[in-house]
């Protein structure tokens, strides 16, 4: 299991330090949240979901894209503590980049400096 709320403290600084805003639980307009959104001024930079669960896992990573999309957000993580590619050979990924998201599943080791190096390309 990941520890949730160290890695939102962590990846919260690390964006504030950086110049970023972070805000923990996301209210999108039709009221659903994201877990943590990084943005520059009002500029939607990231949104980023934990999952601690396998089961249903594409059918989660489908509905935080679709909610990433429709709050405006480009670029989704789902941050993920297991060994198995829950997007490998699917057709969820290809569907959200056609909505225009980006997402990502990542694992939560290292993710600190992971959101470094993103947040420096920006």
């Amino acid at each position: 299991m990941i520890k949730i709320k160290a890695l939102t403290e962590e990846l919260s600084k690390t964006a504030e330090e950086m110049g970023f805003k972070a805000l923990k639980e996301f209210s999108t307009k039709d009221n659903a949240r994201i877990d943590l959104a990084i943005l520059r001024g009002n500029e939607k930079i990231l949104a980023i979901e934990f999952e601690n669960s396998y089961k249903w896992i594409k059918q989660r990573i489908l509905y935080n894209g679709i909610k990433a999309h429709r709050a405006g957000f480009k670029h989704l993580w789902v941050v993920y503590p297991f060994r198995n590619e829950p997007l490998r050979k699917s057709w969820v990924e290809e569907y959200l980049r056609e909505l225009g998201v980006e997402v990502e599943v990542i694992s939560p080791e290292n993710i600190g400096e992971r959101i470094k190096g993103f947040l420096a390309l920006l």
